[in-house]
């Protein structure tokens, strides 16, 4: 089937490893152009290279999204190569393992602005870009940990409220032509992940955790995250929006 995304721009954050690198060459492989980021700057390039050897073609600006002002820089330079953005991916996020007692106010502002903040600033950029092309698509990676409890408290919180920030998005900007959804990941395991570094140093948690939270046997990987992606973005699934979408292999346990 064809997806309608080749030639389309595509921004993907946190694009250098994981879940974003997965995403930036499914992507590449629709034809679609990129546009990624990542706060690491080597392995940026490194992603960078191979897609371009992938015959993709591509711009990477190493960024922290969670600074608003250089995340507008990137969404700029991505128009001035480009001309449009008509796909925003909101990949870049993370989690402080620390309880609740011992986050200050500034560890839960760092959550937020990795989590919730960095998306709210690059959407309204990006909105108002494919509002010029007569639409486009958002999708924000969530996690089931945003849909029900679990996970670190700070990371449950700032994870909730996306999936909050999804649905009234797709509501206000859906006279544009512009479609928000989310996609909540179980756990995923790749090279040089946080789940492939755990296992390593605990095999016996590793045989534990599967064997109670995965009906499947296994943990996620990140190509089939990219899949979902693909088909939120594309054209196709043009009535899907406001959605939170679970790819976890039935681990998660909310009903909704």
């Amino acid at each position: 089937m064809d997806l309608k995304l080749n030639g389309k721009v595509v921004m993907i954050t946190g694009a250098s490893k994981g879940l974003g690198r997965a995403m930036a060459e499914a992507f590449a492989a629709e034809g679609a152009r990129l546009s990624i980021c990542a706060r690491g700057a080597d392995a940026l390039s490194e992603a960078e290279k191979q897609l371009r050897a992938a015959g993709a073609e591509v711009v990477a600006q190493a960024v922290d999204v969670a600074d608003a002002t250089a995340a507008a820089k990137w969404v700029g330079t991505t128009v001035e190569r480009f001309g449009a953005v008509d796909v925003l991916i909101n990949n870049a996020g993370g989690a402080d393992p620390r309880p609740f007692a011992a986050l200050d106010e500034k560890a839960w502002q760092a959550a937020f602005d990795q989590n919730f903040f960095s998306a709210v600033s690059l959407a309204r950029a990006c909105a108002a870009e494919m509002q010029k092309r007569g639409g486009g698509a958002i999708i924000n990676i969530s996690s089931i940990y945003g849909r029900e409890a679990g996970g670190p408290v700070s990371y449950n919180a700032s994870k909730a409220a996306l999936n909050s920030l999804t649905k009234m998005l797709a509501r206000e900007l859906a006279p544009h032509q512009i479609r928000v959804n989310a996609i909540a990941p179980g756990s995923i395991i790749y090279p040089g992940g946080v789940w492939e570094a755990v296992f390593k140093q605990n095999p016996a948690f590793e045989k534990d955790f599967i064997a109670h939270e995965f009906p499947w046997g296994r943990l996620g990987r990140p190509e089939e995250v990219a899949f979902a992606a693909l088909m939120l973005a594309s054209p196709r699934a043009s009535w899907i929006t406001g959605a939170c979408v679970p790819v976890d292999g039935a681990q998660g346990r909310s009903n909704i």
